[in-house]
């Protein structure tokens, strides 16, 4: 293609540079277009979604995902594969996840790939959260639970990622207290790989689009991957439901806190950025202990000598 084709002219060079343009409408919108017209889809007005690592845009009824490209110094196709699968897996299945609409790639002044899916209309679980009433909150909680029962199956390994070896060299849990790390390395080393399914990876409150009826609807599945089904359980529990008791009665049922607390914990241990999730929930921790008595402080809403749970 001749330069003076290009319909993307921002130029990338580093990850810095794609986080200056990647939600911005004007640098994007000559792309979609030509990607819309290739893909006999009519054109509305370009939107840009709320902000995470690949653009995101929404054109009418249609969302549009452009991942990452090369340049910038992240590979964006163990995603692509991840979200692509994952999509088609669903939709077949009939979870509810957007529709996929088109797939492919577009070679301009970079190396485009991207989805293009039904847009789901709704709030963001974080974003309606604080006006559920309980038994809203446990009823999202139990159909987020089938939702997750449905699609928790095996599955190939459809990206190549060893989900054991990434969390034991992760950077991220490189600054965990030493005895948090050991406990992680024996909890890794104790699983096997037999019993892996598929998991949507970050589940977290942006990722749960909850409609007018109370309905959920998943998206964004970049990090889909093999993995114990309780990898699953780090961001639902953590981010999803930042430990609110309702939440977490409807997705668990009945339950001891510490058969909760414990479960909360190995999932964390396996997740990639489960220590990520810890700091930004808890702050500084310093040792086991510490995270079993803060999570159990959660799970209780504070009440420290009951163990019993007031999650059922």
């Amino acid at each position: 293609m001749n330069m003076t084709d290009w319909q993307f002219n921002f130029i990338i060079k580093d990850w810095a540079t794609w986080g200056g343009v990647f939600c911005s409408v004007r640098d994007f919108q000559p792309l979609i277009k030509t990607i819309f017209d290739n893909e006999n889809f009519a054109l509305h007005a370009v939107e840009s979604c709320k902000p995470g690592t690949n653009g995101v845009f929404r054109i009418g009824p249609l969302v549009i995902k452009i991942f990452v490209p090369i340049e910038s110094g992240y590979d964006s196709w163990p995603d692509y594969q991840a979200e692509l699968y994952a999509l088609e897996r669903a939709n077949a299945l009939g979870v509810s996840v957007p529709r996929l609409q088109a797939k492919g790639e577009i070679q301009d002044r970079y190396l485009f790939r991207y989805l293009i899916m039904d847009y789901v209309y709704g709030e963001t679980l974080g974003d309606r959260k604080a006006a559920l009433n309980p038994e809203e909150k446990i009823a999202i909680g139990r159909t987020l639970r089938q939702i997750v029962r449905s699609w928790a199956t095996p599955c190939e390994n459809f990206n190549g990622i060893d989900v054991i070896q990434r969390t034991l060299n992760s950077p991220r849990w490189h600054d965990a207290p030493a005895d948090i790390r050991d406990a992680q390395k024996r909890c890794l080393h104790r699983l096997n790989r037999d019993d892996f399914v598929y998991v949507h990876g970050d589940l977290t409150e942006d990722n749960l689009i909850i409609g007018d009826s109370g309905d959920v609807t998943v998206i964004d599945f970049a990090d889909s991957i093999r993995a114990p089904a309780i990898y699953e359980d780090m961001a639902i529990a953590c981010d999803a439901f930042n430990f609110d008791l309702d939440l977490l009665q409807g997705y668990y049922g009945k339950i001891t806190a510490e058969d909760l607390l414990d479960r909360c914990i190995q999932a964390i241990l396996v997740h990639d950025y489960g220590w990520q999730v810890v700091k930004n929930t808890f702050g500084s921790v310093h040792h086991m202990a510490d995270l079993r008595t803060r999570i159990m402080q959660r799970l209780t809403s504070g009440e420290t000598n009951d163990k019993s749970t007031k999650v059922r």
